[in-house]
């Protein structure tokens, strides 16, 4: 993008969405020079990008993912050598997978081999090493895949920092502000129209999650993008014994420095729900090749959620998602298990989160129309926290510059409808 005036009344760049996709991506511009305006419909960072697990990993990425993962990682240390730990809560500390089953076993290895075919530092343990490693982990293992370098961050700090580093650079953030409409002349964009009208600016840049398919409708886009909804729980603190965060069968956890966990679901596929919205029956044929093969695993709902994620994807702030208890509790349990020396431990908060799914469980980058000024970057997938960083920065050079860093490509819109589209596939 050429260095031109900043329009009078608005920004040389329009960001929708405060998340860490939106903050990062307006960092990146603002360090280049470029006058950059956030628009949020509620505050900065209070939606997914603060409610995710908080795992930053490379491991069992699809291979299109991977390079920014590793620039993500990159940067994620970057950031907490910048500003402290405390900043962050990054911690490189390594990412534990272990094998129950035959079954286990089989994916463990076969994620062990992609690892070493990308350079990862990742290794197969013996049962006697995962002993060794972490001895107050109980079951019967029959192996485990430690992947050294990946790691876990907090997520509403360090998105809160990232929105702090992009505020000193420069960029404003509008909060309270939703974007009824990207307005186009002549097929150009201008700008951005809110309640208080038009807010002029030569690009615009769809961030904004769950509601990016609502506003990507109005411009003739159809952005297949299923909302999940993602139940995560809290322990209370108990006496610290590993820093290493483990993506086990049945649960996942990651260490506090408290010496609480956030626990999630397992790798075996039993995920969030998947609460049915208008937009769920227009991109249905998109999804039914995956809930066919997963049909099993799946939880489709239709009720109250549809009214409220109806609000979710539209210009308001949405409604706090309810939790989904019952996982939680199984989680908990599946925890117990693998801790009996902790008693039980209690829980002490839940919280659920609205996840942009895709077809093909990766995100979609791009910029649907040549120099028209419009971007897309939604559709995470679970994955925004983790790649926040690097896709910011790959946003920001192809705003910038006319061409991101990284290959993008494998990222476009258009793969859902020339067949570019791959099938999901397991992060395991």
């Amino acid at each position: 993008m050429p260095h031109t005036n900043t329009p009078p009344d608005g920004s040389d760049v329009a960001i929708i969405g405060a998340g860490i996709i939106g903050s990062a991506t307006a960092l990146e511009l603002a360090r280049r020079g470029l006058s950059v305006t956030v628009f949020e419909r509620g505050e900065p960072g209070a939606e997914q990008s603060s409610r995710a697990w908080g795992f930053v990993r490379q491991q069992g990425r699809h291979p299109a993912e991977l390079p920014l993962a590793a620039e993500a990682n990159a940067l994620w240390a970057e950031i907490t050598a910048q500003r402290g730990a405390t900043a962050t809560g990054f911690q490189p500390a390594g990412i534990l997978t272990p094998a129950e089953t035959a079954e286990d076993e089989e994916r463990v290895a076969c994620a062990q081999q992609d690892a070493a075919g990308f350079g990862l530092r990742a290794r197969i343990l013996t049962p006697a090493e995962l002993s060794a490693r972490l001895p107050q982990l109980a079951g019967p293992w029959r192996s485990a895949l430690l992947t050294e370098g990946d790691g876990y961050a907090e997520p509403a700090l360090a998105t809160g920092t990232i929105i702090a580093l992009a505020r000193e650079a420069g960029v404003r953030f509008r909060t309270k502000t939703p974007v009824l409409e990207v307005s186009l002349q002549a097929g150009q964009v201008e700008g951005v129209v809110t309640a208080r009208g038009l807010h002029r600016a030569r690009v615009v840049v769809l961030a904004n999650g769950v509601g990016a398919a609502s506003l990507g409708r109005r411009l003739g886009l159809a952005m297949p993008i299923q909302i999940v909804r993602s139940s995560v729980g809290r322990t209370v603190a108990a006496p610290v014994f590993t820093d290493l965060a483990l993506w086990g069968p049945r649960v996942a956890y990651r260490p506090r420095p408290d010496g609480s966990f956030v626990i999630g679901n397992g790798y075996r596929g039993v995920g969030g729900d998947y609460d049915l919205t208008p937009n769920s029956f227009r991109q249905l044929r998109h999804f039914l090749p995956a809930y066919r093969r997963n049909w099993r695993l799946l939880r489709l709902t239709l009720g109250r959620e549809f009214f409220d994620q109806l609000k979710a994807a539209g210009p308001e702030a949405p409604v706090e998602p309810p939790v989904n208890r019952g996982k939680i509790a199984r989680n908990l349990a599946a925890f117990h298990r693998l801790f009996p020396h902790l008693g039980g431990v209690g829980l002490e908060t839940a919280w659920a989160g609205r996840i942009d799914l895709t077809p093909d469980v990766i995100p979609i980058i791009d910029r649907p129309w040549a120099d028209r000024g419009l971007y897309l970057a939604a559709g995470f997938s679970g994955h925004g926290f983790a790649l926040g960083p690097s896709v910011g920065r790959q946003m920001a050079q192809w705003i910038a510059t006319g061409r991101p860093g990284l290959d993008l490509h494998p990222f476009r819109l258009s793969r859902f409808t020339d067949g570019g589209a791959a099938h999901a596939r397991h992060s395991l």
